[in-house]
C-alpha cells in the first residue's frame, strides 16, 4: 500500500473519547454498591454479600463471554462490537432505577452489564488499530485504559456523595442516564474505522478466532503475557478488593484505606500516560514492562512491610503507576508479536486471564492471613510473585 493513501483522521480523537465515556461508565456502574455496600444492603434488605456479589458477577460473567465478545469483533468490526456493548451497558444500567428495591432484578440487570463488559474492554486494541498510526497506538490504548481507572475513581468518590447527599434512588438514577446517554452517543457518532487505514501494517487478512486462539498458544512469548496478566490483575484485583480489611489491623481506617485506594488508581491513570507516551516515542516495549514491573515489585514488599501511612500511599501510588501502566503497553506487544491474529482475541484473552486471577486470587488468599486478621502472609507471598514476574519479563524480546 502506497504512502499517498495512508492517512490519519482527526475524528480518531473523537471516537477515542466516546470509547471512554462509555468504558468509564461501565466501570462506574461495576463498583457503584461496592462504595456504598451497607446503605445498599439496607435499600435492598439483603446481606452484605448479596451486595458483594453485585460486583463479583461481572468477573464471572466475564469469562464465557469474552470469546463471544471476541468474535463479533474479530468477524463484524470495531463498531458493531463495541456498540453491542455500548446498548446493553445502556439499556441495562438505566433499567436499573426501575427496579426499585427489588434486588433480584437489580441482580439480573447487573448481570445484562456485565455481559455488556467485555464487548468494551476487548475492543481497546482493535480501536488503536483501526484509527491510530503506529506513533500513536500504544498512547490510544493507555487512554483507553486509563478512562477503566477512572470509571473506577469516579465511582468509588463520587457515588458515597450522591447517596448522602441526595439519595440512593438519585445515584442509581444519575448512572443509569449518564450510561444511556453514553451508549446511544456511541451508537450515533463513533465510526468503524476511517475511509483510508492509518497505518501500513494494517493487515487485510485476519485468522479466524478458533485458530487464531491456537496460534496464541503456541507463541512462548504470549504464554508469559498471560501469566503477566493472571498475577498482575489477580493481586490487584485482591488488594483493591481487601485494601479496608489489609490497613485495619495497621491501625488505620476505612478512609485511610479509600485514600490508599485512590492513590493506586492516581499512580496507573498517571502511569498509562506517561509510559505509554514513552513507548510510542521510543518504541521500546520490554524495557518499559521491565521498569513497570520493577516498580511494582518494590512498592508491594514496602506496603507488606510498613505500618506508617506515609509510606503506603507512596508505594500504594507506586504500586499503581507500575502495575497498572503497563497493562496498555503489554497489549500492544500482544498485538505485535501475534500478527495476523485478530487484535480482540489476543486482547480479550488476557483480560479474561486477568479476571480469572482476580476471582482465585480474592478466594484463595482471603483466608490467608495471620490470628490478629492481618493480611501480612497474602501479601508477602504476592510479592514474591511479583519477583517472579519480573524475572519471567526478561525472557521476553523486542520484535
Amino acid at each position: 500500500m502506497g504512502e499517498k493513501s495512508l492517512q490519519v483522521y482527526g475524528t480518531r480523537w473523537i471516537v477515542l473519547l466516546l470509547f471512554m465515556y462509555v468504558n468509564i461508565m461501565v466501570q462506574i456502574l461495576w463498583i457503584s454498591f461496592a462504595a456504598v455496600t451497607l446503605q445498599a444492603a439496607v435499600f435492598y434488605n439483603v446481606a452484605e454479600f448479596d451486595i458483594l456479589l453485585l460486583s463479583m458477577i461481572f468477573m464471572v460473567i466475564y469469562i464465557p463471554v469474552t470469546f463471544i465478545a471476541s468474535w463479533l469483533i474479530d468477524k463484524h468490526g470495531f463498531k458493531i462490537g463495541t456498540g453491542t456493548g455500548a446498548l446493553l451497558i445502556g439499556i441495562f444500567g438505566f433499567l436499573r432505577f426501575f427496579a426499585g428495591n427489588d434486588y433480584t432484578l437489580v441482580l439480573i440487570f447487573q448481570i445484562g452489564i456485565g455481559i455488556g463488559q467485555p464487548f468494551i474492554m476487548n475492543s481497546v486494541t482493535k480501536l488503536s488499530a483501526n484509527w491510530f498510526p503506529e506513533d500513536e497506538r500504544t498512547s490510544a490504548t493507555g487512554l483507553s485504559m486509563l478512562s477503566q481507572f477512572v470509571g473506577i475513581a469516579l465511582g468509588m468518590v463520587l457515588t458515597p456523595f450522591i447517596v448522602l447527599g441526595i439519595s440512593f434512588e438519585a445515584m442509581i438514577f444519575i448512572y443509569g442516564l449518564s450510561a444511556l446517554t453514553a451508549g446511544v452517543l456511541f451508537l450515533i457518532i463513533a465510526k468503524d474505522k476511517p475511509p483510508t487505514p492509518p497505518s501500513s501494517e494494517i493487515s487485510s487478512e485476519k485468522v479466524q478466532m478458533i485458530e487464531g486462539m491456537k496460534n496464541l498458544f503456541k507463541n512462548k512469548y504470549f504464554m508469559i503475557l498471560l501469566i503477566i496478566f493472571f498475577i498482575g490483575l489477580g493481586v490487584f484485583n485482591m488488594i483493591t478488593t481487601f485494601i479496608e480489611l489489609i490497613v485495619a489491623p495497621r491501625g488505620f481506617s476505612s478512609t485511610d484505606a479509600g485514600i490508599l485506594g485512590g492513590m493506586m488508581l492516581i499512580g496507573g491513570i498517571l502511569g498509562c500516560v506517561v509510559m505509554s507516551a514513552l513507548s510510542d516515542k521510543y518504541k521500546k516495549k520490554i524495557i518499559l514492562m521491565k521498569v513497570c514491573v520493577l516498580i511494582a515489585t518494590v512498592s508491594l514488599f514496602v506496603i507488606t512491610f510498613s505500618s506508617d501511612i506515609i509510606l503506603l500511599n507512596v508505594f500504594g501510588f507506586l504500586l499503581g503507576f507500575g502495575l497498572l501502566s503497563s497493562a496498555p503497553i503489554a497489549l500492544e506487544y500482544a498485538v505485535d508479536i501475534t500478527k495476523p491474529v485478530p487484535e480482540a482475541t489476543s486482547n480479550g484473552l488476557l483480560m479474561m486471564i486477568g479476571q480469572v486471577g482476580g476471582i482465585i486470587f480474592i478466594i484463595g488468599f482471603e483466608g490467608i492471613k495471620t490470628p490478629t486478621g492481618d493480611y501480612f502472609p497474602a501479601l508477602l507471598i504476592e510479592a514474591i510473585l511479583f519477583v517472579f514476574l519480573l524475572v519471567s519479563t526478561f525472557f521476553l524480546k523486542e520484535k
